[in-house]
């Protein structure tokens, strides 16, 4: 992978577009469009489980107490924002905190992806362990597995919010093998066999996904495993977006990322709204809805640093 911060950038913004794009013709293929923007989250556990592979050796408590600070905190911070800003009681905030709404809600919780991107940054290394002694039968336990579990989710209605987590198992395994194998060093090593990947990826990825979601999106069924079939797109979008190389404003947006998932999911429906009832022009909205919650996260992000650099000059001046 050689463009980590573009696809993590393009990830945020497919994700901010999947929660706040006002739909400008209504028609079923703008619909459509929006609906896929809901890879952005696939492209995260991609570049997650890739990165976690990545590495040559993992010191797990150090490794997890970095994701505690760096992602858990922030997570920690925005939902005692978003507790104050919806009036909510005790009882909810400590299940968002500690994970627990994820698993009652599914999608419905509270910045669901940063729970579950912990349990990722809690199990993966772990899988890597077992899988670096016993390379043949971890990936052949874990399918079945996931095969299992699926089928039991799929047996009770209560449980089916799982799915939003359990389908994206796949994507994590893709992304984990993808840099055990070197697969982007082996496409790399010939153009024209990554182009005709990349291309092959996403063409069959969008009729596939086209087709199914015109012609199923109300069937049942579609609404549990529709994240599996979109797997072959994501991953064409993760080909072709690594070649896009990283420029300052790519740079920007792909160190924010998490200030900017949280500021959406707390503040950007409001947000969006109200630009709109000023505006009157969808277009236009989006995009100011876009920047100044760019900005935002940029501020925030600023902030962040500034408290972190003055507890290190603190702790520093202890010593």
């Amino acid at each position: 992978m050689q463009n980590k911060k573009t696809i993590m950038a393009f990830s945020a913004l497919l994700i901010l577009l999947f929660h706040l794009w006002i739909l400008i013709t209504k028609s079923q293929v703008e619909v459509y469009l929006r609906h896929m923007c809901v890879i952005g989250v696939d492209l995260f556990f991609f570049v997650s489980a890739y990165s976690i592979a990545k590495r040559d050796t993992i010191v797990y408590k150090d490794f997890f107490i970095d994701r505690v600070k760096k992602v858990y905190l922030k997570f920690v911070l925005f939902a005692i924002i978003a507790t104050f800003y919806f009036g909510w009681d005790v009882i909810r905030f400590i299940k968002i905190i500690f994970g627990i709404e994820l698993f009652e809600r599914g999608g419905g919780a509270l910045l669901w992806f940063l729970p579950a991107i912990m349990l990722v940054y809690l199990i993966l290394p772990l899988y890597k362990k077992v899988d670096s002694i016993y390379p043949k039968l971890t990936p052949f336990l874990t399918v079945s597995s996931y095969l299992v579990l699926s089928i039991i989710i799929s047996s009770f209605t209560t449980w089916k919010n799982l799915f939003i987590l359990t389908n994206r198992i796949p994507i994590l395994l893709f992304g984990y093998y993808f840099a055990k194998y070197n697969v982007f060093e082996f496409l790399n090593g010939h153009k024209f066999r990554y182009w005709i990947t990349t291309s092959a990826a996403l063409i069959f990825g969008f009729l596939l996904s086209y087709f199914v979601y015109m012609n199923h999106w109300s069937v049942s069924w579609y609404q549990d495993i529709f994240y599996i079939l979109y797997l072959p797109f994501s991953i064409g979008m993760v080909l072709l977006l690594d070649q896009i190389k990283v420029n300052l404003l790519i740079e920007r947006i792909g160190s924010v990322t998490l200030e900017l998932y949280g500021l959406q999911m707390i503040f950007g429906f409001k947000l969006a709204s109200a630009i709109f009832q000023s505006i009157h022009r969808k277009l236009f909205s989006n995009v100011v809805t876009i920047v100044i919650l760019i900005v935002m996260a940029l501020v925030i992000q600023y902030i962040f640093n500034f408290i972190n650099k003055l507890h290190l000059n603190l702790k520093g001046n202890r010593y």
